[in-house]
């Protein structure tokens, strides 16, 4: 007696090594929405950007940066990912575009934080 079994093709590491670069094509595209997401939040609420006299209370600038934020993050997620799966399959390569990406990210929002908090003024 035979039994069949639904067979799933083996996926080697390399694939998923070959995704976490390619998720750094990534980047360009979620820099754009995240500034169309920040600019766009703020000004629906009805305030002016980049006009320094009319600055938007916390609130808004929360409203407006914290989804900016996530989207501009999600490629170094979707890299940590495929990272994280090529590593179970004994490959640790994925981290490094995984890891440069996380280092885009806290950039990034490090200098969200500096600027709403005025410090940007100082630094250049």
């Amino acid at each position: 007696m035979t039994t069949t079994s639904a067979h799933r093709p083996v996926q080697h590491a390399d694939h998923d090594v070959r995704n976490a670069w390619l998720s750094v094509l990534l980047l360009p595209v979620a820099f754009g929405l995240a500034f169309l997401i920040g600019e766009g939040l703020i000004s629906a609420l009805g305030y002016e950007v980049g006009d320094p006299s009319a600055e938007a209370p916390l609130w808004a600038i929360l409203v407006a940066t914290v989804p900016a934020l996530l989207v501009f993050c999600a490629p170094a997620v979707v890299s940590s990912w495929f990272a994280r799966r090529a590593a179970l399959r004994g490959d640790r390569r994925g981290w490094v575009p995984a890891g440069l990406l996380i280092a885009a990210a806290v950039l990034f929002i490090g200098l969200n934080v500096a600027a709403g908090l005025g410090l940007e003024a100082q630094l250049g």
